[in-house]
């Protein structure tokens, strides 16, 4: 492969090469609020992380070490037994994890013990019940995404039992919102979402439910897609920029058995593939293709899409090193104001017109602008959930991206977060709007308003 360019000092994201840093101290850097002090970790990435199911039949327990010895520190973790739900194996697991230094994002539930559309009544109650158990599991964890298969395609036969698989869908995107979890949905080729329009189908549904529905999405996994005959592309474009996790394994369209293989040892376009995924997700990209004990293959994986990484990573910085919008800097201006409906329908323009990384910076101060506008509404939970998906968004960038101080916005965003969660909502209205944060740049290019100085 031709090398790819050097990434800039001022890159927006870190360097792909040579490993992912372990979840330590080492990866957390102080940032100041107008409260006190907090400590947030490094901005995430477009990275390689690793299903435990990868290296099945090893033990999940046995997993964060190898991983670790890999490089490769972010976690899916593939609940394989019944026993794998209880809460003392769960408990060990979450110190086996830390001890590596690995940080788990995903707890992926073994589809047959979640039969939650049988009309056989205590099937589907027990498995709401272990689904209640991994939730709980995955805040053991400290994960942040529950990934589901949904039904079987054989369970959805008729407008009734499309119906209640909707009905499930928001039942549990509740039940995780509530813990507060992602619920994220896989496009599996024997599964609910096996085509482009059911998957298209279940994203307009999830706009009609209420404001949690920004808790539930979807798991893009291209080798599913081409396994059920749909274009990857169109996949995951039906997912509507909904997604939450990414699964990578590979496949060879002219052998039968060649399924479930390292990416690199098929024939799925990897870097058309992770230009597209860097449009919608920045985040762990899970490797699930099955290798055993042979981790050699892991290693030959990195070895090709490292590279590629990094010449997605060094495109998206020359976005971030323009100057924003008009309509993006007239939003801040309006954020910094206090006007934050105004700012809602500038910035909500500017998202929806940009189809490359950076409109995840865009979504972000928007959605951190929404949380407020919940504050003033009197909607506690919606304000809670809106700042803390806005502030994962503009966490992902650098400061200095388009000349914002993405780390202090985020910073202080949480101060406010925080307080927000001691007043509660019997005291939300005693919020101190001198304590919600500004929009600052680094560089104040020509034109662009100044914030108001903090208060």
């Amino acid at each position: 492969m031709v090398p790819s360019p050097p990434v800039p000092n001022n890159a927006a994201w870190p360097r792909v090469a040579g490993g992912n840093a372990p979840l330590t101290e080492a990866r957390t850097a102080p940032r100041t609020g107008r409260r006190g002090t907090l400590r947030v970790l490094e901005p995430p990435r477009l990275r390689l992380g690793l299903s435990t199911g990868a290296l099945y039949p090893t033990p999940t327990e046995d997993v964060p070490d190898i991983a670790a010895s890999l490089g490769l520190f972010d976690l899916e973790i593939m609940l394989q037994t019944p026993g794998e739900y209880g809460s003392s194996f769960l408990r060990e697991l979450a110190i086996r994890c830390r001890s590596a230094g690995c940080r788990v994002h995903s707890v992926h539930l073994w589809q047959d013990l979640h039969p939650l559309l049988s009309p056989y009544a205590r099937r589907a109650r027990e498995g709401r019940t272990l689904f209640k158990r991994a939730i709980d599991g995955a805040v053991e964890l400290g994960g942040s995404v529950i990934v589901w298969h949904g039904p079987r395609r054989t369970e959805l036969v008729t407008p009734d039992d499309h119906a209640r698989f909707i009905d499930a869908v928001a039942e549990q995107g509740r039940a995780c919102s509530d813990a507060g979890l992602k619920l994220a949905l896989e496009n599996v080729s024997w599964c609910a979402l096996s085509s482009v329009r059911e998957v298209h189908s279940l994203a307009v549904h999830l706009k009609e439910f209420d404001p949690r529905a920004e808790r539930i999405g979807f798991v893009f996994d291209p080798f599913q897609a081409a396994e059920s005959e749909a274009n990857p592309f169109m996949i995951l474009a039906a997912m509507q920029g909904r997604v939450f996790d990414v699964h990578l394994s590979d496949r060879r369209e002219q052998e039968p058995h060649a399924r479930h293989l390292s990416p690199g040892e098929g024939d799925l376009p990897w870097p058309a593939l992770l230009r597209a995924i860097s449009g919608v997700y920045r985040g762990p990209l899970m490797l699930e293709g099955v290798v055993g004990s042979d981790i050699g293959r892991i290693e030959a994986t990195r070895h090709l899409l490292d590279p590629m990484l990094r010449e997605v990573l060094h495109e998206a910085n020359e976005v971030c090193e323009a100057v924003p919008p008009p309509g993006v800097l007239e939003g801040i201006r309006l954020f910094n104001e206090g006007e934050f409906y105004e700012c809602h329908e500038v910035i909500e323009h500017e998202w929806h017109a940009e189809t490359r990384p950076i409109r995840r910076l865009y979504q972000g101060i928007l959605q951190i602008g929404v949380g407020f506008l919940h504050v003033k509404r009197g909607n506690h939970a919606g304000a809670l959930l809106l700042l803390k998906d806005g502030i994962e968004k503009t966490s992902e960038f650098a400061s200095g991206c388009l000349g914002i101080d993405t780390g202090r916005l985020a910073a202080e965003s949480q101060v406010a977060l925080e307080i927000l969660r001691d007043l509660g909502p019997e005291r939300l209205d005693q919020f101190d709007f001198a304590d919600a944060p500004q929009v600052h740049f680094v560089t104040v290019p020509r034109c662009v308003p100044r914030p108001h100085a903090a208060t």
